[in-house]
Parts: structure tokens; C-alpha cells; sequence
């Protein structure tokens, strides 16, 4: 073999055993992940259901078969260390996704690993030396899995669906079972270090566990790491011995083969050198099955040495994350089944010889959080921690909405005025109002508003655990106060139109059209929040004032995502229709992002209350009223493996390059979007996004028009338009128009009668806004845009110059349907 090609085998040899030994790593967002597991579990669901005459007797049936398939496990793990069992099926799942198995479930290996530690702790005496010779990892695996499945119905049956917070609570009980590692390490591992990096906090920290926040982050994430080294060195090893025996056995086998042909029998020889292969291989094998317990080992020097910290402070962060305390398994797989998993904040545990192990990495960041900010809870030192991380967390917020919108106004944290409804007298002007009160971010761009509310509260172990009254005060702590608190503001623009803040200041509001609110959390809700429909229904939200509910580590991700700004208006728009989550069910925020980005998330509007606010449209058609009935829901099954391959590229250079998960846009509407854009006259912001709201073939028109226009002004001279009537996902009409003018005609002279067109058709229309691009016939490109958002009221003059338009009735009735995308189509 060339160099050049055995350097290539190293390197995808290296690839390989990367692959599997991170499959281990619990990465998955979701699950079920695939819609084939989806289906799985809802034929157990149905088993159980149509067994029983009641959900009692369901969940009975579900724990009886939770405590048999636990007893299987404790059984075929008899005579086991407890690091030995979770690695090697850590290891085993590793390879069976490795080889297009399905991916690793990380809730098997966590009740796995609860089990071994409730039967280590009632066990007087040490694991016997001689370890039992029947062990095999995919009999634990398979009743650890019966388990996981049998314990995950036991929320359904024991909140039924009664009412719309009983929907809630299982949603937030499912999604502490079985999600795992919802944000990207080096993200959370940012966010984590941004936190504990004041000085008051530090010393805090230091005063009541004995180790910084700092010293907490960088110790876990060495134990993670290190973990992950260490299984990928056995894989490649594996792999690499692998290689080296083929030469070996092929020529064993040709000599086979003339042995055979000569009628003698064979009897292999092996020389020295195939000897050592051999060995090779053999120990190879015996590292990821008899020693693989070795891997796991965490080494409290190799800690040390890779933070910089002594082994002092390496051991007293490790005891600090350590699971004890449980010694009854039924009780320990109830509180687990029913959100309140012990390994969330002690993911380390301990054999019988003192031996500490990770049991999976998705595990270890994560808990950091968590675990300090109870002990500085318990220990009454929260003040600095607090205020520290909400002035963080406000900040990195705004930092990213400011970042995907280049040129907006930000007001960060501002106090103003609002009437004080136990004044004595009345307050009719923001000048009389005296009730001061606070917002923590407001963000200006274009007629577009976006009200930024920043929750940095935690989810406390009772809300996780599914009791009821605790998780719906936190939803209301960090949803309704987020959305009510924006609402405040909201009612200040619309109806005063300014803002008055401290010291007489003012911010001018007069022309806003648009409003959306963030409420952006540090705790992930994914599973709640993607239920905005649920959540509407508990009363958490009210259908008007709907807010698009994330986790700074999913904003982070998505603004990361967003190339234009006309993307993030568009997403935020399909995004809090009150319908959205109504039709598409997700666990993970990422997965409705991207399954914008792939399909639109669009849903249909109801044409007979479409009609019945735009008659000019018509009476529905047939098809339209089809289209509305046949629209069901969709279960979205995970759709970030793209994503996780293109931040894995980003992350890892040697790795195979993958593409950005981007917005199908029609190459040539692409170009004029990234026109306006790049002059931001007035308007362009809700002008491209209402060019990307449309169908592919709608946009495909769009971004052919100026092209025609052109030529036919080519043809004969005159002046050539052509105007649209769209509506945007909300619903309102926007005027869309396209123009060149006729030869010999300046830019000016078009101008004038164009403005006075398009107000006028505005009006006629009682459209919110309207825009015409103007484009040069020569070479259509554009050269101006008209914009008019001004309020529908009645005008004389408007309403002389809309009676010489074509009338209503006279126009096609027809208006450009937005659609979602469709997969194949030109991207950018």
C-alpha cells in the first residue's frame, strides 16, 4: 500500500472509531428519534390500554412489567462490576448505531446504572473476584430497554389527559425521561463559564462546596472528555488490529488452499510476526469487553492534569457530583419514570471498590448548574448569583437577536412609565403616567418590533418531578410573566406610540406595524414550549398574545442559522400562529426550526374565516376548503442530524465537510431579497419577508417578474407593472408590486405616479402595507423601493384615486397561496 493511501486508512480508521465511540455520548436531542420508534411505543401505549378496563389498571400492568424487566437486568448483570456492565453496553450500543442500528437511548444506561447502585449499596460483601462467564451486554440491554419503555407509560396512565395541565405535566415528565444533551457541549459549556465567572459568585462558590464554579465546569468537562478519549483509543485500537490481521488470515488461507489442493491436512503455523498480530487482536478485544471497565475508570490524577487543579479540589468536585443515597430500586425507578432522575445532578457513580465512573457525557455539564445553585440555595447565597445571571443571560439574549438583525435599534434594560391604575387622578398622556416599571431589551428594525423578556429562573427538582402546582407556578414564573410583561409594552406602542423612559427620554414608536415577543429562558422547556397550543389551552398563554418561548442555547443556535434578517421575521411569524403547534408535534424547538427551513411550517389558513376577513377574495373554493380538512397533524420525528454534522465540521476540520441546514429560496428572488437588504431603504424588512412567504412556485414567479417586465419594455417602450395581493401568515393583505418605467422616462417621473399608485391601491385594498420595486428596464435591477404602511383611515383623496383603479370586483380573486417549500428545490 502507497504512503498516501495508508495515511488515508489512518485516517478513516481514526473516523470510524470516532463515530462509534461518540455514539456513546447520549447526543440525541429527542427521542423517540425516528418515527419507527414513535410507533413502537404507541403500540405498547395501545397493548396496555386495550388490556385494561382503566388507566389504574394500566399503569399496573406498566409497573409490573418495569419491575420484572429490572429484575432481568439486576439478574444478567449477577457477579458484574457495576462500571464493567454500563461500559460495555455503552460500548455495545455504540457499535450497533455505528452499523445502522438505532441510536443509543441514554435513559437504558441510566436505569441501568440505578439499579446496579441500589444493589451495590445493599450488598455486605465485596463482588466476588471470579466474574461470571455468561455476562453478555445485549441481555442487559434488552431488559434495560423493556424498562425504559414500560416505566415511560407509567406518567400517561397516572395523569390522564384530563384537562389541559394534566397535557402539560406528562409532556414535562416525558421530556426529563428521555431527552438528553439538548444543547451542544462547547455551547453549554460557554454558558456556564459566562455564569460562574463573577468574583462574588466565585467566592461564594468557594465558601460553601469548597471549589469555584469555574473549577466545577472545567472538572466535568475533563471527566467527559476523558471519557470519550478513552473509548475512542479502544476503538481505534480495535479497529487498527482489525486492519493488521486481514494480510494474516489471507495468506493462512492460501496456504489453506495448496494444503487443501495436495490432499494433506492442514495444520496452521504461525510465524512470529503473525503471532504478534494475533496477540494484538486478542488484546484489542479483551480492552473493549473483559477490561472495558478501564476505560470508564476516572483517573483523579489524568483529571488533575488536564485542568491544572489539584487533586484536592479534582476529588472534592467528583464527591460532590456522586449518586448516593438511593438503596431501594422500586423506589428509585419511580422517581425516575416520574421525572425526578437522580443522575441529573450526581452523573457520576461508584463501585464497590471506590472506582467512579461517568455513565454517559450527555450527563456531565449539565449538571453543574444545577448542583451549585441548590447549594448555594440551601446555604442562603444566592444574591450575587442571581443578579449576575440575569444580567448575563439578558445580555447574551440580545447580543444574538441584535446579531441576526444588522442595523436595529437595541435598548437594553430600560425603565419606563405606564398609568398607574390607582392614581388619583386620570392619565391619559405617556407625559401623565407615573408608574415606572421595567423591560429587558427592545429591539427596532425597519416597522418591526421585538419585545425581549429574559427568564433566568430555574425549574426546581419538584417542578422536574412532575407535581403539578410546582411546575405550572414556574411555567407562569417564566412563560405568562414573560408574555404579560411584553404585553405591557406592546399596549404602550400601539395605542401611545412612544415610550417614555427616565429623565424625559423618548423612544419613537409611531411607525412600528409589527410585533412579535421573545421570552427567552436559561432552563430548556423543550416539550412544554414546542406545545404553545397546550400551553394555551392550561391558560398559561392567551391566543392573542403569543410569544415565542426559547432557550438561549436554541436561540443561539438558530441565530447562528438565520443568514438574512427577512428569515428570523418570517420563522418568528409561522412560529407563534396559534395554530402551529396544533398541527406539528415536536419535543425540540431545533426540530420546528428546521422543519421550516425543509418545509415552511406553514399551516392553512381556514378559508372561510379568510374570506370572511378579505371578501374581495371571494367564497372559498373547493379545493381550498379540501385543503383546510385534509390538513392533520404531523409528527415530526428528529431533524437535526444535519445539524449535528454541519456544528461537527465546524468543530472538527478533519471531519467530512456538511452543509449549512438552510431556507430554500429561488435563486433569483434570493437576489432581489439580498438587494433590499443590502440598502435597507424604508421597508425592507417586511418587504422580503413577504417575498419569502409565498409557495416554490410562487416565489419562482416573484423572482422572474422584474426579468419580464424588462423584456417587454424592451418590446414596445411603454411603462410595465404588474401588483399582487398577498397576505402574510398572520393574515393582513400587503400590496406587492413590481415596475419599470417606459423608455425615456426618468426614475422621478416613475416615482411619482407609482407612489400615488400604490397608496391609492393600498387604501382600496385596506391593505397594512404595501411596496412596488421599482427596476431599471435596461438590465432589471432594481432600483428603488416604494414602501407605504400608514394606517387604513379614511381619506378624500385616497379614496378619488382608488375609484380610477381596476374596481375590486373586477380584479382575479386569486391571491398567491403561501405554501412550504419543497425538498429538492434551488437553494441558496
Amino acid at each position: 500500500m502507497s504512503t498516501g493511501r495508508q495515511r488515508r486508512a489512518r485516517r478513516e480508521r481514526r473516523r470510524r472509531a470516532r463515530k462509534a465511540a461518540q455514539q456513546v455520548r447520549a447526543g440525541a436531542r429527542q427521542f423517540p428519534r425516528t418515527v419507527s420508534s414513535i410507533e413502537s411505543a404507541y403500540e405498547r401505549l395501545a397493548g396496555y390500554v386495550q388490556a385494561a378496563n382503566s388507566f389504574e389498571e394500566a399503569a399496573a400492568a406498566a409497573r409490573a412489567d418495569l419491575g420484572r424487566a429490572v429484575r432481568e437486568t439486576l439478574s444478567a448483570a449477577r457477579n458484574q462490576g457495576i462500571l464493567r456492565v454500563v461500559q460495555s453496553v455503552r460500548a455495545t450500543m455504540a457499535m450497533q448505531h455505528a452499523t445502522g442500528g438505532p441510536e443509543p437511548l441514554p435513559a437504558v444506561l441510566e436505569v441501568i446504572a440505578i439499579a446496579l447502585t441500589c444493589r451495590d449499596v445493599n450488598q455486605e460483601s465485596a463482588q466476588p473476584a471470579e466474574q461470571d462467564p455468561e455476562f453478555f451486554p445485549l441481555s442487559i440491554q434488552a431488559s434495560a430497554q423493556a424498562a425504559v419503555e414500560a416505566g415511560a407509560m407509567l406518567p400517561l396512565f397516572e395523569t390522564p389527559p384530563s384537562d389541559a395541565i394534566s397535557q402539560v405535566l406528562v409532556a414535562s415528565v416525558q421530556r426529563e425521561i428521555m431527552l438528553r444533551n439538548p444543547v451542544y457541549p462547547h455551547m453549554l459549556r460557554e454558558t456556564l463559564r459566562g455564569l460562574f465567572s463573577d468574583s462574588n459568585v466565585d467566592r461564594d462558590c468557594r465558601g460553601t462546596l469548597g471549589f469555584s464554579g469555574l473549577e466545577a465546569v472545567d472538572v466535568m468537562e475533563a471527566v467527559r472528555v476523558l471519557s470519550i478519549e478513552a473509548l475512542e483509543e479502544r476503538f481505534s485500537r480495535m479497529e487498527a488490529a482489525r486492519d493488521a490481521s486481514l494480510p494474516m488470515l489471507k495468506s493462512i488461507n492460501r496456504v489453506r488452499r495448496a494444503v487443501d489442493g495436495a490432499g494433506a491436512q492442514f495444520e496452521p503455523q504461525l510465524e512470529d510476526e503473525h503471532r504478534a498480530v494475533a496477540e494484538e487482536l486478542f488484546a484489542a478485544l479483551e480492552d473493549l469487553t473483559t477490561y472495558v471497565d478501564h476505560s470508564a475508570a476516572i483517573d483523579i490524577q489524568a483529571v488533575a492534569g488536564k485542568t491544572g487543579y489539584t487533586e484536592e479540589v479534582v476529588e472534592a468536585v467528583l464527591d460532590a457530583f456522586t449518586l448516593q443515597g438511593i438503596t431501594d430500586v422500586d423506589e428509585a425507578m419511580e422517581r425516575f419514570f416520574h421525572g425526578d432522575n437522580p443522575l441529573r445532578t450526581a452523573p457520576l457513580v461508584r463501585d464497590q471498590d471506590g472506582r467512579r465512573m461517568l455513565v454517559h457525557d450527555a450527563l456531565a455539564l449539565p449538571a453543574v448548574r444545577e448542583v451549585i445553585e441548590t447549594k448555594l440555595k440551601a446555604a442562603g447565597k444566592t444574591s450575587a448569583y442571581d443578579r449576575h445571571r440575569g444580567r448575563w443571560v439578558e445580555d447574551a439574549a440580545l447580543d444574538l437577536i441584535a446579531a441576526a438583525l444588522p442595523g436595529a435599534a437595541v435598548h437594553r434594560s430600560f425603565n419606563y412609565f405606564v398609568p398607574d391604575p390607582k392614581a388619583a387622578g386620570k392619565q391619559d398622556t405617556p407625559a401623565q403616567f407615573t408608574k415606572r416599571v421595567e423591560a429587558d431589551g427592545l429591539i427596532i428594525v425597519d416597522d418591526v418590533a421585538l419585545i425581549i423578556e429574559v427568564k433566568a429562573v430555574s425549574l426546581t427538582a419538584e417542578a422536574r418531578g412532575g407535581v403539578a402546582r410546582r411546575l405550572q407556578g414556574k411555567l407562569r414564573d417564566i412563560v405568562t410573566s414573560a408574555a404579560n410583561q411584553a404585553e405591557r409594552l406592546r399596549e404602550r406602542i400601539v395605542e401611545d406610540k412612544r415610550i417614555r423612559l427616565d429623565d424625559d427620554k423618548w423612544i419613537e414608536v409611531g411607525g412600528i406595524r409589527e410585533i412579535h415577543t421573545i421570552a427567552v429562558g436559561l432552563e430548556d422547556l423543550s416539550g412544554v414550549t414546542t406545545a404553545t397550543a397546550m400551553l394555551v389551552d392550561a391558560g398559561v398563554l392567551k391566543p392573542e398574545n403569543i410569544p415565542w418561548t426559547v432557550s438561549l442555547h436554541d436561540l443561539r443556535i438558530v441565530s447562528e442559522l438565520v443568514e438574512r434578517p427577512c428569515e428570523l421575521l418570517l420563522y418568528l411569524r409561522r412560529r407563534t400562529h396559534p395554530d402551529v403547534t396544533k398541527k406539528f408535534l415536536a419535543v425540540d424547538e431545533l426540530d420546528l426550526y428546521l422543519q421550516f427551513l425543509r418545509r415552511g411550517l406553514y399551516v392553512e389558513p381556514d378559508p372561510k374565516a379568510r374570506a370572511e376577513a378579505l371578501p374581495w377574495t371571494g367564497s372559498p373554493t373547493v379545493a381550498s376548503l379540501r385543503r383546510h380538512a385534509a390538513q392533520g397533524r404531523e409528527l415530526i420525528a428528529s431533524q437535526t442530524a444535519p445539524l449535528d454534522a454541519w456544528y461537527e465540521a465546524q468543530r472538527e476540520p478533519s471531519n467530512a465537510s456538511a452543509e449549512k441546514p438552510r431556507l430554500p429560496v429561488d435563486a433569483a428572488l434570493l437576489k432581489l431579497i439580498d438587494n433590499i437588504s443590502e440598502e435597507k431603504p424604508n421597508g425592507w424588512l417586511s418587504t422580503t419577508a413577504i417575498l419569502l412567504e409565498g409557495s416554490d412556485k410562487v416565489q419562482r414567479k416573484f423572482g422572474r417578474y422584474a426579468r419580464d417586465l424588462s423584456r417587454a419594455v424592451k418590446q414596445d417602450g411603454r411603462h410595465h407593472s404588474v401588483t399582487n395581493v398577498v397576505t402574510d401568515t398572520a393574515g393582513n393583505p400587503f400590496v406587492l408590486a413590481w415596475a419599470c418605467p417606459g423608455k425615456g422616462e426618468s426614475v422621478d417621473e416613475a416615482h411619482q405616479y407609482l407612489q400615488r399608485y400604490l397608496s391609492a391601491k393600498k387604501y382600496q385594498m385596506r391593505a397594512h402595507r404595501a411596496a412596488l420595486m421599482l427596476f431599471d428596464s435596461r438590465n432589471a435591477q432594481l432600483l428603488e423601493l416604494l414602501f407605504d404602511n400608514r394606517l387604513v383611515i379614511p381619506d378624500e383623496n385616497l379614496a378619488r384615486d382608488a375609484t380610477q383603479l381596476i374596481p375590486i370586483d373586477a380584479m382575479g380573486a386569486k391571491v398567491p397561496r403561501p405554501g412550504r417549500a419543497k425538498r429538492g428545490n434551488s437553494r441558496r
